[in-house]
């Protein structure tokens, strides 16, 4: 079997030209299919706080559009936010229930095991 010239350079690898530099890729913002005006919000400040600390977690997707934090600061809000609005109440609630309520309760409980209510 005898093999020729053309058969011996296909099966050397082929690497891609490489260019001295290559363009930077430019950094994308998420647009597409958003409104003008809630383009223009997601841009400032003001109306992003406004509508977090008002709506609280319903605002988080304004934040996540906005071009204007970086994803660090985008997750720590969101955590920040989550927090105040879902877990703090819970255990302003489970506090409240515990240390006001169950005190009364038990005191009901002793008044009506003593043979009369308060």
């Amino acid at each position: 079997m005898v093999m020729d010239d053309e058969t011996v350079l296909l099966d050397k690898p082929q690497l891609p030209a490489v260019s001295a530099e290559a363009a930077l890729p430019s950094e994308r913002v998420i647009e597409g299919g958003l409104p003008h005006s809630i383009r223009s919000a997601a841009r400032s400040h003001t109306i992003i706080w406004i509508v977090i600390l008002s709506i609280g977690p319903l605002g988080l997707p304004l934040l996540w559009v906005s071009p204007k934090y970086p994803t660090w600061s985008k997750v720590l809000i969101s955590l920040a936010t989550v927090f105040f609005t879902i877990i703090l109440p819970i255990l302003v609630v489970i506090y409240c229930g515990e240390f006001l309520v169950r005190p009364v309760l038990d005191a009901l409980e002793e008044a009506n095991r003593s043979g009369g209510a308060i």
